[in-house]
């Protein structure tokens, strides 16, 4: 096996801790792995909140319905999607930004024309579809995160059970929580990422087989078309 497959072959959702405090720098290339990760039309509607202070990680686990690892993680980040990222502000700013790295000229009129096309602007399908294109990018920013924290030999836990605007639970201690972090009106925690170095070592959970989920040229032909 190659590259980093062997990573992310024995990656596991790490639940159990030491109390070993993680060095700034590598919790640095941690987040700066995920700042990395691709995105669609170079939108980047990401905010990352790392949160190490005792006090709000216990505010955090009981946001996280009383989950016990989110108190005892050595950090715990607050990923954060940003709707105003989709603004044509910003999407005309981020596409700029992206015409001037890769020298190509820059053609602003057109680009706000594309804007006018609920294929390239998620604000004209409502509410619903911008949180899905947020929790969509988002995603391959915590992909890039969780494999370099293993890389680092840190154990992280994607915790998805926990009180915001989508499951719309537990909304009082919520927004207690966006108060206290200072967290902008236009931005909503819809991840939270544990990080730690592990004190346990969890058997990976089992995988559907390749055949199973791969397809060449049509829903069911073998990949490759040997097999």
């Amino acid at each position: 096996m190659k590259g980093l497959l062997p990573e992310i072959e024995s990656w596991a959702s790490i639940r159990r801790y030491d109390p070993r405090p993680i060095p700034d720098d590598v919790l640095m290339r941690i987040l700066d792995a995920a700042r990395r990760a691709p995105s669609w039309a170079n939108v980047q509607p990401w905010h990352f909140i790392v949160v190490r202070e005792k006090t709000m990680k216990s505010k955090l686990r009981r946001l996280a319905v009383g989950q016990p690892f989110v108190e005892t993680a050595d950090s715990v980040v607050l990923c954060l999607g940003e709707r105003n990222a989709w603004s044509k502000e910003q999407r005309v700013m981020q596409m700029k930004a992206l015409s001037q790295a890769l020298g190509q000229s820059f053609d602003e009129e057109r680009i706000k024309k594309s804007l006018d096309d609920p294929a390239y602007n998620p604000l004209l399908r409502g509410e619903e579809i911008l949180v899905a294109r947020l929790y969509e990018q988002l995603s391959l920013a915590i992909a890039f995160m969780i494999l370099q924290a293993k890389h680092e030999g840190v154990g992280s836990c994607i915790v998805g059970a926990f009180a915001n605007e989508v499951t719309a639970v537990n909304e009082e201690l919520y927004e207690e929580v966006r108060r206290d972090l200072k967290i902008p009106q236009d931005a909503m925690i819809l991840t939270l990422v544990t990080l730690g170095y592990p004190a346990e070592n969890p058997k990976p959970r089992p995988r559907k087989s390749f055949e199973g989920v791969v397809s060449l040229e049509k829903y069911g032909n073998p990949f490759p078309a040997s097999l």
